[in-house]
């Protein structure tokens, strides 16, 4: 032992020995040991034999169980890993084989249970794999262990160890997603169904003689009915997962028939008809849940199976009957009831239900399908609808099922209210999480019962529903539990019921009245109330009485009256969630209301002391601070007051803080410019979120993005130090390059519009670019759009320093250069480039293309329409060659992509800066000749881009677009300036427009600036004969023609 723990894992030989030795290292309590013990197992996996010793150490009984369960899950760690061919360092076939064989051996006769269920899971994994190609005869073997152990002498072990290997491969190969091993499984089922039908007959039928008749020892008894009962769990899901169409197998037809009346039998044991053991007891209870569990399960697996089998109408009417029966008693369990026959009776129950609600699927709203369905199938599912509709769903028996689940289940238990005395809270949660949990709780399933039944019988069942509610549904009826049920029912079906039921009448006649009624026991109906008004004012909100809805939510907030418990006000807080959430809610109609019961609201989220209770309060508050608006100013710092002690309180829940945070950014939109006095406590909150050393910061980046830039939309001009110093934390956000950097990209664009300075700052500037510069690299095509998208507004900055001096966009060249950003986007650029020349089979792609390389472009265009010295300059700086061979494929390039630039705006926008390099040379001087070179090129987008500019002018001579260019804005930064905010939009939208409006595309003539262009190139060409002559001669006469006709020389 002590060498294994000197020498290091490579330095020990694999054998068995130290295999067993290194699994008890693995399985001590010292955590230097296990961590030895397990490095050492890691380095053997992949060699031969490895998992042969590990199988040899669990097949050693006298080594511990420790160990040799260590040794079991090593084993079945490998089997996931190695033992598929195709794997690196796969098993060898011999040794696999030794394994498959040894384990079906060893699983038949394993004494410990544990570790004979983690073998049954490696038998069954491999089965999965090998079956039936690799592995043909481990169903036979499976069933020859099955027909040994029933014989005389047998070890008794051996059924129910054989039976849970053959459950768990059962369950494996009928979870596979490949078609092939369902199809496997289903062409062994009839043998081993036939097998374990008799087997299960055998043995159910000599427990249930011997409970009736007595005669036998109690160890012998509890021996037959654990096997039947293990022997019933592999049956349940081999008729379901092993039969494509269970019900047209003679032998599952008969043993339908029998599970029905062993269910019933069962039934009555459990009431008392025999009184066995409590062991034996509990046994056959387990066996009455197996076999409801497989009548569910055929109802929802096989329906049109289900309604076809014999007995399945009488057998649905008996779980019915069963229904009946609980709720005779349903209302009166209590908390403190908590025997064996009551969950038992709640658990078939519930099963009976689901039945009931699946045979209503079925028949109403059956499982569309693309499985391709013959004839046959068809029949059998239009006979099974039929079936169902006509003999199981009878108008006696719909009005029924409503009228037991109304009056019996819909009804609070005595349990519920002793849970609401003892903790309020917890039940109040409960109640309002369980409704999705339906398959789980008998009430909510009860609802979704209900509701299926009113959808499909609504002409049957409202009529009789209405009544009811009418003759119960007055002040002066007493019968709370009754009343509060109905109330229930009306809520539920409330989309059914809103062409039926004057609900504002009832309203304003019964609701009000009740909820002020002082008597004990009324917290009750005050709680329904709260709910119903929560369902039924997102349907009929503009039809309602909005100001007796408030004034009964006013009322049920107020702790002061003694029946407004902590239920009936959690219970209300969280509904008025939907009542003030409709299209249609006013706020002047609310502020009446608004102090009372925002005062409440905020003084029950200091009272309650559930998190997640805390939280659905505070989601009602932020839809009041949304649909409020800026009405919501008076009660601003009421609501910020109580968030510092909630934030400090949650500590590592993260979920209160992400609450938090979403609701305060609901705040600064409603608050708007107002938000500004509010940012000395926010800004702390968001530096710490998105800080990236914080623990938090994976749980609360993207809602401090949102408050983030809600502040900053908010934000007037100019912005404060504060929200300044905030803007290099976007940084780290960007060289992460998360799925939350696009929120951070909108964040600075919009540090650019409100502080256009601040961003050309020496100490921003840079590191701004080299975060954009790695998020280049690594971005999705979703946001590539806006990354060059921020460095063409980077450069327009320049506009607002000092007018855009040269000075000043040739230190805005150099951080383009000095970050990288320049020669990541030319390399982007240059690989678009080598696509385009390359043809054939083996032609280039690039991720540049498309909108991609129209906006990489548009930054080229930004900085030559500035300055194109500069311009070149920076380019032959970034691709460390001399300007006139970048600018050369860069030319190439982009009047090759000029058809593919899909606006207006950017098709000028690029025109402008490709005509501004004409000026390379300065003002009335010839352009480099490999510029000239392109001059067809030129000639070319001028005619596009004129042609399409000219399209939307008038010929008004006071329209600024008769010049031929529609894209010009004539004084509508003026006039927006002076028009009032009616609307209260955020500054921001105001410094969009603005921005947008000053753009030369929208100031500059396309067509004067080509002419002034031209005209200065035939200057410097040396007039117009010469550059005719020299230049205009190779271009072609058509493009000469075009560009002619439009006036311009």
């Amino acid at each position: 032992m002590a060498q294994v723990i000197e020498l290091s894992g490579e330095a020990n030989p694999l054998s068995l020995q130290n295999v067993q030795n290194a699994l008890a290292l693995a399985a001590s309590s010292t955590q230097q040991l296990i961590q030895t013990g397990a490095q050492q197992l890691q380095n053997w996996e992949k060699q031969e034999m490895y998992y042969t010793f590990l199988q040899d150490t669990f097949l050693d009984y006298s080594i511990s169980s420790e160990v040799r369960f260590l040794a079991i899950i090593q084993l079945k760690n490998g089997i996931d890993k190695y033992w598929r061919k195709t794997a690196t360092n796969a098993i060898k076939k011999e040794e696999k084989q030794q394994i498959k064989t040894r384990a079906l051996e060893a699983g038949v006769a394993e004494p410990t249970p544990v570790l004979a269920l983690q073998n049954a899971l490696m038998v069954a994994r491999i089965m999965r794999i090998e079956f039936p190609h690799d592995w043909p005869d481990a169903v036979s073997s499976i069933i020859t262990f099955i027909r040994s152990s029933t014989e005389p002498g047998a070890n008794p072990l051996q059924l129910p160890r054989t039976l849970l290997i053959l459950l768990q491969i059962i369950k494996e190969l009928s979870t596979a997603r490949i078609q092939r091993s369902r199809a496997n499984l289903q062409s062994v089922s009839p043998e081993i169904f036939h097998l374990l039908g008799s087997i299960y007959v055998e043995k159910a039928n000599k427990w249930i003689v011997f409970l009736e008749q007595g005669g036998t020892d109690e160890t012998t008894l509890q021996e037959e009915i654990e096997q039947s009962l293990i022997s019933i769990k592999v049956i349940r899901r081999l008729v379901i997962a092993g039969f494509e169409h269970p019900s047209r197998d003679k032998g599952v037809q008969a043993f339908w028939v029998l599970t029905h009346s062993h269910f019933s039998k069962f039934l009555s044991f459990m009431h008392g008809s025999v009184n066995p053991p409590e062991n034996i007891h509990r046994l056959v209870g387990k066996h009455l849940l197996q076999l409801s569990k497989l009548h569910v399960e055929m109802a929802r697996s096989h329906p049109a199976s289900f309604a076809l089998l014999p007995d399945s109408i009488p057998l649905a009417q008996s779980y019915w009957s069963l229904v009946v029966k609980l709720g005779e008693d349903f209302a009166k369990f209590g908390a403190h009831d908590e025997s064996d026959l009551r969950s038992l009776m709640e658990r078939t129950g519930l099963r009976a239900l689901l039945l009931i609600r699946a045979c209503a699927k079925m028949a109403f709203n059956p499982t569309q399908t693309f499985k391709y369905q013959t004839p046959q199938d068809k029949e059998e599912r239009k006979e099974a609808v039929e079936l169902i509709k006509s003999q199981l769903f009878t108008q006696d028996f719909v009005v029924t099922v409503m009228e037991v689940l109304v009056t019996q289940f819909f009804k609070l238990r005595e349990d519920d209210f002793q849970d609401w005395e003892a903790s309020p809270e917890e039940w109040e949660r409960k109640e309002d999480t369980t409704a999705d949990a339906w398959e789980f709780s008998i009430r909510s399933c009860s609802e979704k019962l209900f509701l299926d039944l009113v959808i499909h019988f609504k002409e049957l069942l409202i009529p009789r529903l209405l009544n009811v509610f009418y003759t119960f549904a007055r002040p002066d009826n007493r019968d709370l539990l009754l009343k509060e049920s109905l109330y229930s029912a009306i809520g539920l079906a409330v989309a059914s019921l809103e062409q039926h039921l004057d609900f504002n009448a009832f309203l304003e006649s019964t609701l009000v009245t009740e909820v002020q009624i002082e008597e004990q026991g009324y917290n009750v109906l005050r709680r329904r109330i709260a709910i119903v008004l929560g369902q039924w004012v997102p349907v009929k909100p503009d039809e309602l009485n909005s100001s007796a809805i408030y004034q009964i939510f006013q009322h049920l907030l107020n702790k002061q009256d003694g029946l407004n418990d902590l239920v009936v006000r959690i219970t209300a807080g969280r509904q008025l969630r939907g009542v003030l959430d409709p299209y249609e809610f006013s706020p002047a109609g609310f502020m009446p209301y608004a102090p009372s019961i925002l005062q409440n609201l905020m003084s029950l989220i200091q009272e309650a002391e559930l998190p997640e209770t805390k939280m659905g309060l505070l989601e009602t508050v932020r839809v009041a601070v949304i649909k409020m608006e800026d009405h919501i100013a008076p009660f601003t710092d009421q609501i910020l007051s109580l968030l510092p002690p909630l934030w400090e309180a949650s500590g590592e829940e993260h979920l209160m803080k992400q609450a938090i945070l979403t609701l305060l950014s609901s705040l600064m939109h409603s608050l708007k410019q107002d938000s500004a006095k509010y940012h000395s406590l926010i800004l702390p909150l968001i530096r710490s979120s998105v800080d990236p050393t914080s623990d938090t910061l994976i749980y609360l980046l993207d809602e401090a993005l949102e408050l983030w830039s809600s502040i900053i939309m908010q934000t007037p001009a100019p912005a404060s130090p504060e929200i300044l110093q905030l803007l290099p934390a976007l940084f780290p956000i960007f060289e992460g390059a998360t799925d939350s950097a696009p929120q951070a990209l909108q964040i600075a664009e919009s540090y650019i519009l409100l502080a256009p300075q601040e961003i050309l700052n020496d100490q921003i500037r840079f590191h701004f670019l080299v975060s954009l510069e790695t998020l280049l690299k690594s971005t999705t095509r979703q946001r590539l759009g806006t990354v060059p998208r921020l460095v063409e507004m980077m450069i327009r900055s320049a506009e607002t320093v000092d007018g855009g001096s040269e000075n000043t966009y040739h230190v805005i060249s150099r951080s383009l250069i000095d970050s990288s950003f320049l020669s990541s986007l030319l390399e982007g650029l240059y690989s678009a480039h080598e696509a385009s020349e390359s043809t054939g089979p083996r032609r280039k792609t690039s991720p540049v293309y498309g909108v991609v390389e129209s906006d990489y472009f548009s930054v080229l265009a930004r900085l030559a329409l500035a300055n194109p010295k500069i311009f070149a300059s920076a380019i032959s700086a970034a691709t460390g060659t001399p300007d006139d061979q970048a600018l050369t494929w860069i030319l190439a390039e982009w009047f090759h992509h000029y058809d593919n630039i899909g606006t207006a705006s950017q098709k000028k926008l690029h025109v402008l800066g490709l005509t501004q390099l004409l000026s390379l040379n300065g003002p009335d001087s010839q352009p480099p000749a490999y510029i000239l070179a392109y001059l067809q090129s030129y000639l070319n987008i001028w005619t596009d881009i004129v042609t399409e500019l000219a399209e939307g002018a008038t010929e008004d001579p006071n329209d600024p677009t008769s010049g031929g260019d529609y894209l010009i804005c004539w004084n509508t930064a003026p006039a927006a300036a002076e028009q009032p905010n009616e609307f209260h939009e955020p500054p921001e939208n105001e410094r969009r427009r603005t921005w947008d409006s000053t753009d030369v595309i929208h100031k500059i003539n396309i067509r004067d600036f080509i002419r002034q262009h031209l005209r200065a190139l035939i200057i410097g060409c040396g007039g117009e004969q010469r550059f005719q002559g020299e230049w205009l001669l190779n271009v072609d006469r058509e493009v000469v023609s075009a560009f002619g006709a439009l006036g311009l020389f």
